[in-house]
């Protein structure tokens, strides 16, 4: 008669791990300790020399990536994180805040429109998309030829993604459940999305501070596109091994939120 050993009826009914991490303050239901790990995180990128992109003064940042990838990470609560970090870095490191204090803006809207649209807060994210646009073509320097196709390029992917609930949905729904093969394009889109909010941001204030022509926009916009293209896909690369990564950890982040039983 063959005898069972017991430890592995205990192995085999053994419960598996549990969170044990606490937190009591928590913004936007992410606790304040991980935004704020997050806000000391972008503030370290900020002192990451950009990489410079041939041709012109285009440069990929660490913090774009972050900023990109904020929402699916954070939530709502990435506009608050984005902000706290971009404001110290600001101060800390004066030299590369391009719109001065203005400068947390930028990262702050990208991060607020992602993280809405990712809480499924999709009229929010809509209304603030919406104010973006409109602080571009409200402004008089705007109305010079073709200045209409600046904002376009991925702000019409954000608006896809925002108003158009199938397609919402789908991208949603690989990221919780972290499909293995659609999660990678699922996370492009709010990559796009977060990525977006801050170019048109960015490139509003340029062009209420600033008042550049035409000119300077339309014959340079195929090289932003190409600029921005890259740091979209580099935020897609590392959006998904660090939701995969927090996954296994245990660690709390927007999907525990969200997630679809």
């Amino acid at each position: 008669m063959n005898e069972t050993n017991p430890t592995e009826k205990i192995d085999e009914v053994k419960p598996a791990p549990v969170r044990t991490w606490q937190s009591r303050g928590r913004i936007f239901g992410i606790p304040i300790s991980l935004i704020a790990i997050w806000a000391a995180l972008f503030v370290a990128a900020s002192a990451v020399p950009a990489l410079p992109v041939p041709g012109m003064g285009g440069m990929i940042t660490v913090n774009a990536i972050m900023t990109a990838i904020s929402g699916v990470v954070l939530g709502p609560a990435a506009a608050v994180a984005n902000a706290a970090g971009a404001i110290i870095a600001t101060i800390l490191f004066p030299f590369g805040a391009f719109f001065g204090p203005f400068s947390f803006v930028t990262s702050t809207m990208g991060g607020l429109v992602a993280g809405l649209t990712f809480a499924n807060r999709w009229k929010l994210a809509g209304l603030a998309e919406i104010i973006l646009l409109a602080s571009w073509f409200v402004n008089p320097a705007s109305w010079q030829p073709y200045m209409y196709l600046v904002p376009l390029p991925y702000s019409l992917i954000a608006v896809l993604v925002i108003f158009i609930k199938p397609l919402r949905e789908w991208a949603r729904h690989q990221i919780l459940t972290q499909n293995k093969l659609w999660m990678w394009p699922a996370l492009f889109l709010f990559a796009s999305t977060g990525h977006a909010a801050e170019y048109l941001t960015t490139n509003s204030l340029t062009n209420w501070l600033y008042s550049l022509t035409w000119q300077y926009w339309i014959p340079t916009l195929p090289y932003w596109i190409g600029v921005d293209t890259v740091i979209i896909i580099l935020a897609t690369i590392v959006g998904v091994g660090v939701l995969i990564g927090l996954h296994r950890a245990r660690l709390p982040h927007a999907s525990d939120l969200y997630i679809q039983k």
